[in-house]
């Protein structure tokens, strides 16, 4: 939450991992802030609600950890999508015959 520390911009929000465009779009229209304005001038009141949405958001550490634990649970269950990606090959019903080298090379 280093962001926090500086200016509330709704860029820097939107960079954070797991607050896509969509999310601080919701986010901001819930306070009553346009996304336009520069949201560093905030009352006190605004500024703990839009810091208070941001942490119930699964964000940064949480969020890759969440992410993870998903992926080790499909691995464990062996679903198609798991065994495909091990395999490293796309796992999206796109064509291997001639596409998808570069999911192979890598």
């Amino acid at each position: 939450m280093k962001i926090l520390k500086k200016k509330l911009v709704f860029k820097n929000i939107n960079n954070m991992f797991g607050m896509g465009f969509k999310k601080t779009e919701t986010i901001f229209k819930k306070i009553g802030l346009n996304k336009r304005n520069n949201p560093s001038f905030l009352k006190k009141k605004k500024e703990k609600n839009l810091k208070f949405l941001i942490k119930k958001n699964l964000t940064d550490k949480k969020y890759k950890k969440e992410l993870k634990d998903i992926q080790l649970f499909s691995q464990k269950i062996k679903t198609y999508k798991s065994i495909r990606n091990k395999l490293k090959y796309p796992c999206r019903g796109q064509r291997t015959h001639t596409n998808a080298k570069t999911k192979k090379r890598l």
